[in-house]
């Protein structure tokens, strides 16, 4: 069901620090903050009341997502960078239909994670770990995923393909996942750089401290 879309933004722009109505708030509580693309669980704070999750409406179905993974189907909405900028370039797209993008989100922000901490706290058992993911990740989404040459996009321009979605006739539409599904987003890591960090100090604390 998730691959990369370029859906109506209900937001200016995409921020760690998004503030949930109460009735939102009362959901997100209800499914334990838990992406429904990814599975990963954010842990609310005052700070960040939504834990880094939204609803997104796809297809006239409310869908709690991750800010990675609302933004596989909010292409054209710009992130809010810790700078108060904003980054339109948030990512890249590869043809990977054996993977689905809820994986590609959960190793690619794995990876970031345990990257962060690792710097900050050498240990040879983390070390090893992100070592498997890296190899686990070049393996399943990189080595043996095309780019999209069909569609012309050069350098897997988000926009490009941004623009064939939402512009795309009705017609297509209704056929999407025949013609998208096999689609995936990536997103960039210093682009979410500001998130991860959050997540890290929040949800990754308890698989943080094993190590």
């Amino acid at each position: 069901m998730f691959f990369p879309r370029a859906l109506y933004s209900h937001t200016e722009v995409g921020k760690l620090n998004y503030l949930p109505t109460k009735s939102e708030y009362k959901a997100m509580k209800l499914l334990n903050f838990r992406c429904q693309c990814c599975g990963f669980c954010g842990v609310p704070r005052k700070e960040v009341p939504g834990a880094g999750l939204e609803f997104v409406d796809i297809n006239k179905e409310l869908k709690l997502l991750c800010l990675m993974c609302s933004q596989s189907q909010l292409l054209t909405r710009p992130i809010l960078l810790e700078s108060g900028s904003k980054e339109l370039n948030h990512g890249r797209l590869v043809y990977c239909p054996e993977v689905t993008q809820g994986d590609i989100i959960s190793i690619t922000r794995d990876i970031q994670a345990l990257t962060i901490y690792q710097k900050n706290n050498p240990n040879r058992a983390l070390r090893v770990k992100i070592e498997v993911y890296r190899e686990t990740y070049l393996e399943t989404i990189l080595k043996r995923c095309a780019n999209i040459p069909t569609l012309k996009i050069n350098n897997n321009d988000l926009g490009g393909y941004a623009s064939l979605y939402k512009y795309a006739p009705p017609q297509l539409l209704k056929n999407e996942n025949e013609v998208f599904g096999g689609v995936r987003y990536i997103p960039d890591d210093l682009v979410f750089s500001h998130v991860v960090k959050h997540w890290l100090n929040t949800s990754y604390q308890s698989i943080i401290s094993s190590f």
